[in-house]
């Protein structure tokens, strides 16, 4: 197995075996790795000219140390990126929650479980959103008292806090609207607030939410 040296440009690559059992195109292969010139762009002077993919070793008679010229121009070096990767922890919390496509959870406030999963069924409808964001601060429709309005008000500011955070959000300012319009809500046992069945945090929601406030607001 014959050793030669490869001079390439200005650089020369001494002590490359060549194992003449296997076919030019091993050799190129060769080469590439330390060149970076594609098999196909390398034009090797040997005895007779170019090296082909077909030559047959035993014609060209190499010697331990021969030196060999290769012509060809190397790929292009892939350049680092001017930026390196970005991952989500590492954006601001609004792009996080973009990013991850979901909002983030609500805290339990004190047998508030059933409220905040109202919220949460409420916050996964578009229409409702879509409503609440038109709403106004300073606008009641004709018909519409203050409590509700205050509580729809909430509403819209909760379910923008949860499309902004990706940490969870405490419901408060809605409870305390809530407990205003439904005092239900506000009833105490042993000084701790009771919990509401489901049923009737849904009942109350909808009432409010499409009847009482944004269809009147029309």
């Amino acid at each position: 197995m014959p050793t030669v040296c490869i001079k390439w440009q200005k650089q020369v690559f001494p002590g490359i075996e060549i194992d003449t059992s296997q076919p030019p195109m091993v050799f190129k292969t060769q080469l590439y790795t330390l060149t970076g010139v594609p098999p196909e762009r390398q034009k090797i002077m040997v005895k007779g000219g170019i090296l082909k993919d077909d030559t047959d070793w035993s014609t060209l008679g190499l010697k331990d140390g021969q030196k060999l010229m290769m012509i060809g121009t190397a790929d292009e070096i892939v350049k680092a990126p001017e930026k390196g990767p970005v991952f989500v922890e590492d954006l601001p919390e609004e792009e996080q929650a973009a990013a991850l496509g979901h909002s983030a959870g609500l805290y339990n406030l004190g047998n508030t479980c059933y409220m905040n999963s109202t919220l949460q069924c409420l916050h996964s409808v578009p229409e409702l959103k879509s409503a609440l964001l038109s709403y106004s601060d300073n606008v009641r429709g004709n018909g519409v008292d203050q409590a509700s309005h205050s509580l729809t008000v909430a509403t819209r500011n909760t379910f923008g806090e949860l499309d902004q955070s990706v940490r969870p959000v405490a419901p408060l300012h809605f409870l305390q609207m809530l407990r205003k319009k439904y005092p239900q809500f506000a009833q105490q046992q042993n000084n701790v607030y009771m919990q509401q069945g489901r049923r009737g945090v849904l009942d109350t929601a909808d009432l409010y939410a499409f009847s009482n406030t944004y269809i009147r607001s029309k």
